[in-house]
């Protein structure tokens, strides 16, 4: 949820409509299209385990459907269960899209015998219908989609109330739950369930101590605690191996087509949106994709206008100028409106408080890479609310650097499942804090489940990258397989050109400029003494910052979230690339060694 919710025991919370309406509006940047709060008692007075007090407050982002009052959340939709059933009402608070919304409400109609007519055109709406229809394990499998909800259905009989709790499979969007102190000395019994999207709103609510991130693919109710409803095999078999079997077959173009029905899918809007070009392949195979099929649906309602792009960095630094020869390639102006947010280091530091604030970790490598994502949010969210991105191509096909150093393809595919496994704790954290800061969504075609699959069904042998085609920027370096994919034109003619197709990997926190983060480093540590370094351990006893920029972070999350710094996952030995089976010599905890190796021939010398 955009905003926090509560399922009851016997001690009612943020039963006081002004309080529950104050922890809603903290959390204002992710919805300021609309606000509701809905709370209620269920089954007359709060006297035993079978009537409870809820509450739920929900602020709106409105990209489908968005002049619609009825499609603000929660959502209440009351149905009967049976002929002689109960009635029910389901309560419902989410944050997300789903894109196969129409799909799922049609087979209940169609085939399931459903019968409520829905209310709106809002993509979640069908997770109420869903709900009522099969239940909460059910709907969260079914959903295709980026989404965080919670559900309090309530049988009006029995006074019962049911509460449920999912995320999605690859944690694109964030859910986090907790309990409140408990105010009688009884029992944990009459604490309440308290839920929100982003930590700050559970800060004051939620004992510290009993706060938890939901994973992703999992979903969470009172009675079975956390649950695992999606676990494929690729993912959860140590000896998946399909491709040893010679009649699995993955032909390019059958992972061309899923990746061109990944970005379409994501096109669902019924506002303006951009995309984030980076310069990097990933962002510039989006955009290979995304062009023609942008131009082929605009035609349609007679609009010729080009499709924006953002891009961030230094000047000269290698993004820009890669994203500067992509924008020619796609046509130029006619074709794409091009925006490059230009920064100095100067002109950020005083921002790093607030980019931890709303980031909500103090993990080195992701706030590096955060801070240019702030600069770049904040501008794409003056001409659109909704961005594709380009995240997750790099744990799919061996996209890192640190890759070459990989002895055999099975280190390969046990890395990219490790890395996807941090996914919604990284990458995909800092993607929705940094947009959803500035009420902007993001969404990820790379990481669409049914492509995921289909890639990590590929021989990792394609995936091996040689050091000597790292350091020549040659064929055979990382990413090789997916820069083969799409090496040729579009169906707009366009290809992607050759020195940003084979241009080496950067984190984003390297390309926008190759001394950006040494300069960051030499700047935030000044801010810390040698004495304060020497406490650290014990002022921080658990995830003891290393370094002094850690503990620079560090001493600002504090600042925000004491008591929560066991909700943070870090990756082992302080890096990305430390937590590999094989040793890499590329990266240490604070950053690559040269990056010489990130320059390129666009760039001026």
């Amino acid at each position: 949820m955009r905003s926090a919710g509560t399922s009851r025991g016997e001690i009612p919370i943020l039963d006081d409509r002004e309080a529950l309406r104050q922890t809603t509006r903290i959390l204002d940047h992710r919805g300021p299209d609309g606000y509701q709060i809905s709370t209620g008692t269920i089954g007359g007075e709060v006297d035993s385990q079978n009537h409870a007090r809820w509450s739920m407050g929900h602020t709106r982002l409105a990209i489908v459907d968005p002049s619609n009052r009825s499609a603000d959340m929660p959502f209440n939709l009351k149905f009967r269960t049976g002929a002689e059933g109960s009635e029910k009402v389901i309560h419902l608070a989410a944050n997300g899209e789903i894109y196969n919304h129409q799909d799922v409400y049609k087979k209940m109609v169609d085939t399931d015998g459903w019968d409520h007519d829905r209310i709106s055109g809002s993509d979640c709406e069908v997770i109420a219908h869903s709900f009522a229809k099969y239940g909460g394990p059910k709907t969260a499998a079914m959903l295709d989609g980026m989404f965080a909800f919670v559900v309090f259905e309530e049988d009006e009989k029995t006074g019962k109330v049911n509460a449920f709790a999912a995320r999605d499979p690859v944690g694109i969007k964030p859910l986090y739950y907790g309990r409140t102190k408990c105010s009688t000395k009884n029992s944990d019994d009459a604490a309440a369930y308290v839920f929100s999207s982003e930590l700050k709103a559970l800060v004051g609510h939620a004992d510290p101590d009993t706060v938890v991130a939901i994973p992703p693919g999992h979903y969470w109710t009172p009675e079975e605690g956390l649950v695992c409803y999606h676990n494929p095999e690729w993912l959860r078999n140590d000896d998946y191996a399909p491709w040893k079997d010679p009649s699995h077959v993955v032909t390019d173009d059958e992972i061309r087509h899923s990746f061109k029905k990944a970005v379409k899918k994501r096109m669902m809007s019924d506002v303006d949106y951009g995309f984030f070009l980076s310069g990097g392949v990933d962002s510039c195979i989006v955009s290979h994709d995304l062009l023609p099929l942008f131009r082929a649906e605009r035609a349609k309602e007679g609009d010729d206008r080009p499709i924006p792009t953002f891009t961030v960095g230094m000047e000269n630094s290698p993004d820009v100028m890669a994203a500067r020869a992509m924008v020619d390639a796609l046509g130029g102006e006619k074709n794409v409106k091009h925006t490059i947010r230009a920064f100095t280091p100067d002109e950020v530091f005083d921002l790093i408080p607030k980019i931890i604030y709303h980031m909500e970790t103090y993990e080195a490598e992701l706030i590096r890479s955060a801070i240019p994502n702030w600069l770049l949010a904040e501008r794409a969210a003056v001409d659109v609310k909704m961005v594709l991105t380009g995240e997750g191509a790099d744990e799919l096909f061996a996209g890192y650097l640190y890759f070459q150093d990989a002895k055999n393809p099975k280190q390969i595919q046990n890395e990219l499942r490790r890395i996807y496994n941090m996914l919604g704790n990284i990458n995909l954290h800092r993607t929705d804090r940094m947009t959803m800061a500035h009420s902007l969504e993001a969404r990820v075609p790379f990481l669409d489940t049914e492509f995921t699959k289909l890639v990590m069904s590929v021989d990792p042998k394609r995936k091996m990258v040689d050091p000597e085609a790292v350091k020549n920027n040659a064929r055979g370096r990382e990413k090789t397989m997916l820069r083969e994919l799409f090496e040729g034109p579009n169906e707009n003619g366009d290809s992607i050109p050759t020195p940003v197709l084979w241009r080496a990997k950067a984190m984003q926190c390297e390309g926008v400029g190759e001394d950006w983060v040494s300069i960051l480093q030499r700047r935030v540590s000044s801010l810390v003494s040698d004495a304060e370094m020497d406490e650290a351990h014990i002022t921080f006893p658990m995830n003891t910052p290393q370094t002094k920029e850690e503990l620079y972070y560090r001493r600002i999350y504090d600042e925000n979230f004491h008591g929560l710094e066991h909700v943070v996952k870090l990756w082992d030995g302080g890096g990305r690339a430390m937590g590999a089976e094989w040793k890499s010599d590329m990266y240490t905890r604070e950053g690559l060694k040269d990056t010489n190796l990130l320059s390129h021939s666009l760039q001026q010398a």
